[in-house]
Order: C-alpha cells, then structure tokens, then sequence
C-alpha cells in the first residue's frame, strides 16, 4: 500500500464551542503522525469569542487553515466551503468531514481508509462511531428517508408536535403516548413499528470520502438544506451515481453528541426541538427532488 500520492483533508465546522474543536484537532494530528494531512476548520459566524480564541491559538501552525464564515451557513454549506478548499486549493484526494464534537480514536485510520477504497473503490466510507450519551454505534443507520411515502409520514409528525410545541404541551402529549406504550408493551401489543431497510446511510458526523466520490462531486452536500436529513440525500446522490457507501467498523471515533446546538439553545429543549423540526421540515422538500427525480 503506497502513501505517497495520498493526501487527506479534515474538515471540522465550528460553531461556538471551542473546546471541542480544540479536542477534534488534537486527535486528528495524534490520528494522522506521520501522514500527509491539513486540517480546515471552517467558522460558522461563532459570535462568542469562540473563534478568535481558535485563531490566536493555532493561526501559526501550518497544518491548520482557517475559513472564517459571514453568517452561520448550516451544516451543509459550512462543509460544503471546507470541502471545496481542500480539493481545489489543498489538492486532497481523501476528504473527510468531522463535527468538531467528534474525535478520531484511531492510530490508523490513514491506511485503513486507503485499503478499504483500493479494495471496493466506494465513495464514502463510515466509521463506527460511539455515542458518548448512549455508549452505543451511531453507525450504520437502516432506516432512508427515500420514499415519498416516509417523507409523507415525517411531514405529517412535523405539522402535529410543531404547534403543540408553540403551545408549551408537547411534552405532555408525549409523557402520555410513553405511558401508552409502556402499557401495550406489557400486553405485547405491537404500538408502532419501523421498518429496516436492507441497506443503509452513514451517520454525518463523521464522513470520509475517496477519490471516486470527488471525481463526481464538487460537494459533498445539497448547500439548501441548513441541518438534518442530509445523510438520505447524501445516500440518494450515491445511489444515483453508482457510488457504495462502505460501513467500516474498524476505524473508531468518539461522538459527544450536540455539543453545539446545546450550547445554543442553552439546554432549553423545547427551543431545541422547535428548530430541530423547523430544518426538518425545510430539507424535506429538498429531500423530495431527489426522491421524484
């Protein structure tokens, strides 16, 4: 296995949190020694400190670039903008994209990625990746949004808790349906049923994508979509283009899980949930192009 035209790009898209990112950049460069790597953290118009604090920190060293954002552009366009700048301007030919609460726990993901894809030529590879909530796999996930049928049924759960959740009573709606549930489950009666899909989609916190991926795409990710679902589009567009996506449970990374987005809403979660069905709800109808193409 040759390195010597292998040159990989780690995106990290910061918002807010220091810290995190701190901790993502420091297990990328323990991850990669050795290897021909750079680092773009990608600012997504942090408007607490966060970001000149990054700066003064790290603007000296030469595997880090950073691009510093206008407005907070949402996951795909802040990606989309590090992506770019690695395969244009840094001449990648691996990219991977890492939210900046997720570290890399691998001393070898390096050549464990190049394997897979000399292998299997896919276009995206996942890692396992564990919850640090759950102590569990977020990968691979088998239930796709790829139905009209799926995304009727999403819509249809978006337009009933988004006025409860306006009206301050969700949470008891849903205190309600778990007693329900509880309930039936000791009567083994079949409440509500997912189905599993035989194939599945990476998880996004985490992303590495081959050669064979940026040869197509000149981004990983559909720049309308702010936050969410953006794993079935990812998985749409692959299909659509021949591209596998490969699960590899053999390269390990950490996930703190939300990091960001609880800072944000300062661990209020109905604000939380408010705008977690509110981006829903917007790339749903980006999600349905792709579907009905």
């Amino acid at each position: 296995m040759s390195f010597e035209n292998v040159r990989f790009g780690f995106v990290i898209l910061h918002y807010l949190v220091d810290e995190a990112t701190e901790r993502c950049i420091s297990s990328i460069r323990l991850s990669c020694k050795g290897y021909n790597f750079a680092i773009v953290v990608v600012d997504n118009n942090s408007s607490n400190g966060s970001y000149e604090s990054l700066l003064s920190k790290y603007e000296k060293d030469d595997d880090i670039i950073f691009i510093h954002n206008e407005e907070n552009t949402g996951f795909a366009q802040g990606n989309n903008i590090g992506y770019e700048y690695c395969k244009n301007n840094l001449k990648c030919n691996y990219i991977v994209t890492i939210n900046n609460d997720a570290r890399i726990t691998d001393d070898n993901i390096i050549p464990k990625v190049v394997r897979d894809y000399e292998r299997t030529k896919c276009g995206v590879i996942g890692p396992r990746i564990l919850s640090e909530k759950t102590h569990k796999s977020q990968n691979p996930i088998y239930y796709i949004c790829n139905t009209e049928e799926r995304v009727k049924k999403m819509q249809h759960y978006i337009s009933v808790h988004l006025p409860l959740l306006y009206l301050h009573i969700d949470a008891l709606i849903t205190k309600v349906k778990r007693r329900v549930y509880r309930l039936l489950k000791k009567q083994n009666i079949p409440f509500e049923q997912m189905t599993k899909d035989e194939e599945y989609k990476l998880h996004g916190s985490c992303l590495i994508f081959t050669p064979a991926f940026l040869r197509i795409f000149n981004e990983p990710f559909d720049s309308r979509t702010f936050l969410y679902l953006e794993e079935d589009i990812l998985f749409l567009r692959c299909k659509k283009n021949g591209l596998a996506m490969l699960y590899d449970p053999d390269i390990a990374v950490v996930h703190e899980e939300d990091v960001s987005t609880d800072y944000q809403a300062k661990n209020d979660t109905r604000m939380k949930r408010i705008r977690y069905l509110k981006n829903q709800q917007k790339s749903l109808k980006v999600l349905s192009e792709y579907i009905n193409k």
